[in-house]
C-alpha cells in the first residue's frame, strides 16, 4: 500500500477519526453502493488463479487485472465472507487505493483517491444488526 494511503487506512480500521472527514448515517442508497463496491472487490478477488482472469498467475492472494492490482487474504469463495483486500491501481494518472473488509456479519470500505496530493476519501462501515442493517458513510478531503 502506498504511503500515503496508510496512515488513513489505518485510522479506518482502528475506528479513529480521519482528519477531513465527515460521517453520517448509512441510508439505503449509500448502502447499496458500498454494498456493490465490496462486492466487486471480493468478486475480482474470487478470480485468483483462473486463467485468463487473474494477469498474475502462480501468485496466490494477488489478482491483476484490467490495471488493478488486488492483494487478499481469506478465500472470496466461503460463504461465511472472511475477507480483507486491497485494490491498487492508476488511471488516467490519478493513483488509488481500496481496502476491503467482508466478515459474516457486515463489511466495510474506504475508498481512497489521489489527485497530486490532495486525496478524496468515501467510505462506509455495515453491520448486520437485529432488525436491519446499521451503518456509517464517511466522506471527505485530506491531504498528503
Amino acid at each position: 500500500m502506498p504511503q500515503w494511503a496508510q496512515g488513513p487506512t489505518q485510522k479506518f480500521i482502528d475506528h479513529s477519526k480521519i482528519e477531513g472527514t465527515q460521517t453520517r448515517p448509512m441510508d439505503q442508497d449509500g448502502f447499496e453502493q458500498s454494498f456493490n463496491q465490496a462486492a466487486g472487490v471480493i468478486l475480482l478477488a474470487g478470480n485468483d488463479e483462473v486463467a485468463g482472469e487473474d494477469q498474475a498467475m502462480n501468485e496466490p492472494g494477488v489478482v491483476r487485472r484490467n490495471g488493478a492490482t488486488i492483494y487478499f487474504d481469506g478465500d472470496p469463495c466461503d460463504s461465511k465472507g472472511n475477507v480483507e483486500a486491497v485494490v491498487l491501481g492508476r488511471r488516467k494518472g490519478v493513483e488509488y487505493v481500496t481496502y476491503v473488509q467482508s466478515h459474516p456479519n457486515g463489511f466495510s470500505t474506504l475508498r481512497m483517491i489521489n489527485d497530486d496530493g490532495s486525496i478524496e476519501v468515501s467510505g462506509s462501515e455495515a453491520q448486520r444488526k437485529a432488525g436491519g442493517i446499521q451503518g456509517y458513510l464517511l466522506a471527505g478531503q485530506i491531504y498528503a
